[in-house]
């Protein structure tokens, strides 16, 4: 795999074409196909997807549609969102917000897989610093749940998707690899929040450091 070198993530999301009126038109979702090319053949392979959510807070106070029927609206959404809001405030918590910094929309990511004859070469801190970037907010929270490849629920994916994972090479010391994982996306800038398997991460104005490649 040393002739890749980074390429591109083809995004897909979903979005009402009418004026949001449902909590569930303040959540738009999205997909995206990581790419990477070759030098030496010219063609290009996918090295794995990343897909998430993004809850508009910001878009649903505007047009006076209440916080929590959003983050209620969607099946999943609230288990992101309880990790991460104040429902007492009404607002972050500051558990993640101790400077009450001035946060409004929450970034998703609820998978991120990275095919293993891809690993090794940074594309999944890439592609979450890529998907950040792409749908960039003034000030926002990025949440994720780290889950390492072992704990995938095989049933729900094709047995083309099981046998190209390949998961009987992993160890099943789920705690060994979830901390490794961690440890891994805590060089990207990430936090875990307090004893969970969440992460998360504040983008609060253009920060020019530099992590494995990627803006962090």
């Amino acid at each position: 795999m040393k002739d890749y070198i980074f390429g591109s993530i083809v995004f897909t999301s979903h979005s009402t074409l009418a004026d949001p009126e449902d909590p569930e038109d303040f959540i738009t979702k999205f997909t995206g196909i990581i790419e990477a090319y070759s030098e030496n053949s010219n063609s290009k392979a996918e090295v794995g997807r990343i897909q998430g959510s993004i809850v508009e807070i910001k878009k649903a106070v505007d047009y006076d549609c209440s916080v929590f029927d959003v983050i209620d609206a969607t099946v999943g959404i609230d288990e992101y969102m309880a990790q991460v809001w104040d429902y007492s405030s009404d607002d972050y918590s500051k558990l993640v917000n101790p400077d009450e910094e001035i946060l409004w929309d929450t970034l998703i990511l609820d998978n991120l897989y990275i095919y293993p004859e891809f690993n090794g070469h940074g594309y999944g801190l890439a592609a979450i610093q890529r998907t950040i970037e792409h749908f960039n907010r003034d000030s926002f929270l990025v949440i994720f749940k780290a889950c390492p490849l072992q704990k995938f629920d095989k049933e729900h994916h094709s047995d083309n998707f099981n046998k190209r994972m390949d998961l009987s090479k992993f160890g099943a010391d789920n705690k060994k690899a979830l901390k490794s994982l961690m440890a891994y996306y805590s060089s990207g800038g990430f936090k875990r929040i307090g004893k969970t398997e969440y992460m998360y991460k504040l983008e609060i104005g253009l920060k020019e450091d530099l992590v494995n490649g990627a803006l962090q």
